[in-house]
């Protein structure tokens, strides 16, 4: 079930108001729309310098299409949507991330590689389904601690970023099976070695 399905007390028109104001030049309806069927949304090279409103919350603002398409016997009934579960918006000119990411909770994949971020959010800890996380060619200097709150996490891309040390707690990814990194040093540095030589591949 989507989570738009349990979204209640809330004001339907602001959903229609923000997707028209922050999503009609950057992201096409028809790709937002193919998004909720999907579950999958492909963002990347679209020279965006931040994330649009709508896309974090595509699966909680009531989409425009409903304005059309009030058939109960439609094929394409707007209220079965899929949640979000892969967001690539990679090579783009991103420089950060809002809180709002914790509105895609159903994220197993998220894709932000080659932007300009220097940090992450803290709502990063609230993907807790998050199974593989690219952030690779940034200008990261460190990993928020809330990134040991990702338990499903298996794949973690940080190469070609300007990291000084990795979190403590970072142990506690159980599940991390794949690890590419371009500064090894870091790991022996912050302790964490014995941890990283258990992995399955180490890059």
């Amino acid at each position: 079930m989507s989570r738009l399905q349990r979204v209640a007390g809330r004001d339907p028109r602001a959903g229609f108001r923000a997707e028209r104001r922050d999503c009609t030049t950057s992201v096409p309806q028809g790709l937002l729309k193919a998004a909720r069927r999907s579950g999958q949304l492909n963002l990347s090279g679209r020279n965006l310098s931040e994330v649009p409103q709508c896309v974090w919350r595509i699966n909680v603002d009531i989409p425009e299409e409903a304005n059309q398409n009030l058939s109960f016997s439609s094929a394409e009934r707007w209220w079965e949507q899929t949640d979000l579960t892969k967001l690539i918006i990679s090579n783009n000119k991103l420089q950060s991330l809002t809180d709002d990411l914790r509105l895609l909770p159903a994220l197993t994949v998220l894709d932000i590689h080659d932007n300009q971020l220097t940090s992450l959010p803290s709502a990063l800890r609230e993907l807790e389904n998050l199974q593989k996380l690219n952030v690779s060619h940034n200008k990261l200097k460190m990993l928020p601690e809330e990134i040991t709150n990702l338990k499903n996490l298996k794949g973690l891309y940080l190469q070609h970023n300007e990291l000084t040390c990795i979190p403590e707690g970072f142990e506690q990814l159980s599940n991390l099976e794949d690890l590419v990194s371009c500064d090894f040093l870091i790991l022996y540095y912050c302790g964490w070695w014995d941890f990283f030589i258990r992995l399955r591949n180490v890059i």
